[in-house]
């Protein structure tokens, strides 16, 4: 029971109205704080850290426009895995195309890095199950936890994205820096 905040007078918990004055009583309520989610919100952030990655040096103004031309195709190849090598070799007549030669080989070191790494990784094999025909174990079934399968996965998925972005650049005619492996210079 409680009393009446106008009236004073006593009334059941869970009534809404005071039975004696009609006030209206309010609940108390709940002690959850309810969190509201702004998605906007969130996906601004996303947008902003993802500007930040790809938000990285550009020295296009450093080659000359005909050399941009002429070798975009060279460019674009050296973001293609192995085909990276085509480009660093052949293309040291083009400056344009040897910056992105140079940034493709670096990348190809990564993801052979990745392969490498994954191989090892996926190596690794828990028994999910096995039939049991006639009182012996058959068909056994061996899988890579999910726990390392999944970064390796999203580790896969940057990677390829990152390629992409390397060809987008060559291109346009751009001369950036790769988001996130441009820190490795093995090439030079």
């Amino acid at each position: 029971m409680k009393k009446c905040p106008k009236c004073g007078e006593e009334v059941k918990t869970k009534d809404k109205f005071c039975s004696a004055c009609g006030e209206e009583l309010k609940t108390k309520k709940s002690t959850k704080k309810e969190t509201k989610i702004n998605t906007d919100e969130i996906f601004n952030k996303i947008g902003d850290n993802i500007e930040k990655i790809l938000d990285t040096e550009d020295t296009s103004e450093d080659y000359k426009k005909k050399d941009i031309e002429d070798n975009k195709a060279l460019a674009v190849l050296s973001y293609i895995g192995p085909l990276a090598l085509i480009p660093y070799l052949k293309g040291k007549d083009s400056k344009y195309s040897y910056y992105h030669a140079v940034q493709g080989m670096n990348l190809l070191i990564v993801w052979l890095a990745y392969t490498i790494l994954s191989a090892l990784l996926y190596q690794i094999k828990v028994t999910k199950s096995c039939d049991f025909i006639w009182g012996k174990i058959s068909n056994c079934n061996s899988v890579t936890p999910f726990i390392i399968r999944f970064p390796l996965e999203i580790v896969g998925f940057i990677l390829f994205a990152i390629s992409i972005v390397g060809i987008i650049y060559a291109i346009q005619g751009k001369a950036k820096k790769l988001p996130l492996v441009s820190k490795i210079n093995i090439f030079k």
